[in-house]
């Protein structure tokens, strides 16, 4: 009998330190989830958000309830080449296990413009085996309602009624859970995303940079709003929310209308558009 409790204890203890693991291509932009044509994770980029997809066994739920963020929640730590990374959810449980981290800006070195990374998630001490993902200096994604990267984009703009709204069709606020109507050819408004890279002036890792002056996207994004280039305001750090970039646009006066127009952000150079794509209610 006690030849069979400890045969028993022993077994729980080797299954408790089964380390943790990172699915192949299991690193994805937090906002488009935009996965390539084998259907693995998209480049991403320094200071976004990510979701890690994987099994972190002894992981807790949780969520960051500080700013900065930690490089330490739920007994996870992750790193991108052996650097910390900010996270701000940790989901161990369900069908499709994630943490939610933040990449670090220094990442990719000064003067280069890519970079391979290897990510390793450690749970209570044990880590995984490095998974390497590609980081690119920009690699946008779009914030949506639902978060799927294809649903209607998080556009917050001040209606007629001197409400703020997001660009949405009127029937979907209970679906949504905020005030929605269309928005007007010619208004402006901005909306969320994720992937812009580096900022001026710099942005600490795992910070929202809530005060001080604005922080620039070092390479300003262009907007597509159902194909027709939108006048981009702003572009860089949402205030008081770490990893998570603001673009102020005007809605084009020739764009489409209808209830689903397609929001894309393309990099300067034309090399990545988001995909797929977001929408937004027009009239």
């Amino acid at each position: 009998m006690i030849r069979f409790l400890s045969c028993v204890l022993l077994g729980a203890l080797v299954a408790s330190a089964q380390p943790p693991s990172v699915a192949p291509g299991g690193v994805l932009n937090a906002a488009s989830f935009a996965k390539d044509t084998n259907g693995l994770g998209s480049p991403v980029a320094p200071g976004s958000l990510v979701a890690i997809f994987g099994s972190f066994s002894g992981a807790s739920l949780a969520t960051a309830d500080t700013i900065p963020l930690s490089t330490d929640l739920g007994n996870v730590q992750i790193t991108f080449n052996n650097i910390p990374a900010p996270l701000q959810a940790v989901s161990p449980a369900g069908a499709f296990p994630f943490v939610t981290a933040q990449v670090p800006y220094e990442v990719i070195p000064a003067g280069q413009t890519s970079v391979t990374a290897n990510v390793v998630v450690t749970v209570k001490g044990v880590s995984s085996a490095p998974e390497q993902t590609t980081i690119k200096a920009v690699a946008p994604g779009v914030f949506t309602i639902p978060p799927d990267g294809q649903s209607n984009a998080v556009l917050v703009f001040v209606d007629s009624d001197g409400i703020a709204k997001i660009a949405a069709p009127a029937s979907a606020s209970a679906s949504i859970g905020y005030p929605t109507a269309p928005i007007h050819r010619g208004a402006s408004g901005f909306f969320y995303a994720t992937g812009l890279g580096a900022k001026t002036p710099p942005v600490a890792d795992g910070d929202g940079a809530s005060t001080g002056p604005p922080h620039f996207a070092n390479s300003t994004p262009v907007v597509l709003i159902g194909g027709i280039t939108a006048q981009v305001q702003f572009a860089g750090q949402a205030p008081g929310f770490p990893g998570v970039d603001q673009i102020n646009i005007v809605i084009p006066q020739n764009a489409p209308t209808g209830n689903a127009v397609p929001l894309q952000i393309m990099t300067a150079d034309g090399s990545i558009t988001t995909t797929p794509k977001a929408t937004i209610a027009i009239q």
